[in-house]
């Protein structure tokens, strides 16, 4: 029996599978177990042809490849590559050795041509952790770039590989890793707003969920889509993750270069709570795609609340757990939300420019999508006002002007925690008092104390003024209770 290592993707982790191949006298025949799914069981085919295009006999005996761990569902045609060099091994066409320390990835065409294959990030990083060679087809090149190191093998075709697994020809270069381009900046040119612009600055230096809140045309939408500018680049690191996941979600979708730049994903409002939060057939919901980036709910209270609630804990947690008959996949969910709200049905409550024309139940039933446990996950909250002729007639300013630095481009937890731990005791007592009579949550409570710690960082300061903490207080949802309450 001959074992050829190759793998298989959970979510976005990489898994081990040993692909052995057991070659007997007997009847002929091909059989493939081990909860192989339609496209692996096709895989005979395409072996069978691939050998016998490619020069090789295929054996006239029983052949019986075991994919283990046998429970784990297999899927994908990326095991057509390791079941062909089994065969190979046992007609002594190739040594056994050179499966040593090597996963090896790959979709044969008919013709022995290897075809590009999904979830080679994953595979790779899988690689990397056992200290093993990857072996890829060379249609994986551009994902290929981002892997560090020289443990990545590419070839176009299964004659190609052989000839370098023997040692007939030079092991081809390893493909340089490749530079990462900055996101383009793209300040753009909105009048006024000057409160939510400085909001939107806060809520992006600390990570700091934040809601935009006003009536139809005030540019709630066109400030929240410019706040991805507000973000600094992502990391290398970052990189990796948000490709990964973009391939769990699109396994078969081909790309010439790796994305680069932040995620900034804007679901429409009757997105199912599935596709927002992640589907138990492996795929990543908007949350995760929007891993390392932004989620911008436009028209938040139009959501179906079902799948609203389910962002309370991926909040929380920073990642989301999908629980299948199998197993359980955790897919990360790092992402700054932001959220646009009408104040009403007709968007006009409050207004100074027209009446509000929503009954009473209408806003009542509008005013219990703006409630509960959910809103207390976000940490600031701010009124965006119709401009006034003299802000209509200003001159436009570029915004933003500059990024903010630090992690996703904002303050990291540690350093937000630090921050909000040095607070003068006039501070303290201001939050204190504020906690009793605007009746703040525990968590409200903290989140204050964050957002003030973030103040002060923003506006250079070492240490936590009554000043900042006022305007933390500013951001709070019970500072709108005249308006929605």
């Amino acid at each position: 029996m001959i074992v050829v290592q190759s793998g298989v993707v959970a979510g976005i982790e990489g898994l081990l599978i040993d692909v052995e191949v057991d070659v007997r006298p007997g009847l002929p025949g091909f059989e493939i177990v081990g909860l192989p799914s339609k496209t692996v069981r096709e895989s005979r085919e395409r072996v069978r042809s691939a050998l016998r295009n490619s020069g090789f006999k295929f054996p006239a005996q029983k052949v019986i490849v075991n994919l283990a761990p046998a429970h784990y569902p297999k899927d994908g045609a990326l095991f057509d590559l390791p079941i062909a060099l089994g065969i190979l091994a046992h007609q002594g066409i190739l040594p056994t050795h050179v499966f040593d320390h090597a996963i090896f990835a790959g979709e044969l065409s008919l013709n022995g041509n290897l075809k590009r294959v999904s979830g080679v990030l994953s595979l790779a990083e899988l690689a990397a952790r056992r200290n093993c060679q990857i072996v890829l087809p060379k249609e994986n090149e551009a994902e290929a770039a981002l892997v560090v190191g020289d443990h990545c093998l590419l070839s176009p075709s299964l004659n190609d590989l052989l000839e370098v697994l023997q040692g007939r020809r030079k092991r081809p270069s390893t493909v340089a890793p490749r530079g990462l381009a900055s996101q383009v900046f793209h300040p753009k040119e909105i009048k006024g707003q000057a409160q939510a612009k400085r909001a939107l600055e806060l809520a992006a230096h600390g990570g700091h969920h934040i809601m935009l809140i006003g009536p139809p045309g005030v540019g709630k939408t066109m400030l929240a889509s410019t706040a991805r500018y507000l973000l600094s680049p992502p990391t290398h690191e970052e990189i990796l993750v948000i490709n990964k996941i973009h391939e769990a979600a699109s396994p078969g979708a081909s790309r010439t270069s790796p994305l680069t730049e932040r995620p900034f994903r804007v679901p429409h409002h009757s997105i199912s709570q599935a596709a927002l939060i992640g589907s138990k057939n492996g795929r990543p919901g908007e949350i995760t795609l929007a891993h390392c980036g932004i989620l911008l709910l436009d028209e938040f209270p139009e959501f179906n609340q079902g799948a609203l609630q389910g962002l309370r804990e991926p909040l929380d947690h920073k990642e989301v757990q999908i629980s299948r008959a199998e197993h359980v996949l955790t897919f990360p969910a790092d992402f700054w939300l932001i959220a646009t709200a009408n104040p009403c049905p007709c968007g006009y409550l409050g207004s100074s420019i027209r009446t509000c024309t929503c009954s009473g139940r209408d806003l009542n039933r509008y005013r219990r999508k703006l409630r509960g446990p959910l809103l207390d996950r976000f940490e600031m909250f701010t009124y965006l006002s119709p401009l006034s002729e003299a802000e209509l007639r200003q001159k436009t300013v570029p915004w933003p002007e500059k990024r903010t630095q630090g992690t996703k481009g904002h303050l990291s937890h540690k350093q937000n925690t630090r921050q909000a731990s040095r607070i003068s005791p006039e501070a303290l007592d201001f939050l204190h008092r504020a906690q009793e009579s605007m009746e703040l949550s525990v968590r409200g409570f903290e989140n204050t104390r964050r957002l003030a710690g973030t103040i002060a960082s923003f506006d250079g300061a070492d240490v936590i003024s009554p000043k900042h903490m006022g305007e933390a207080l500013q951001y709070r949802f019970e500072s709108y209770r005249d308006v929605f309450i």
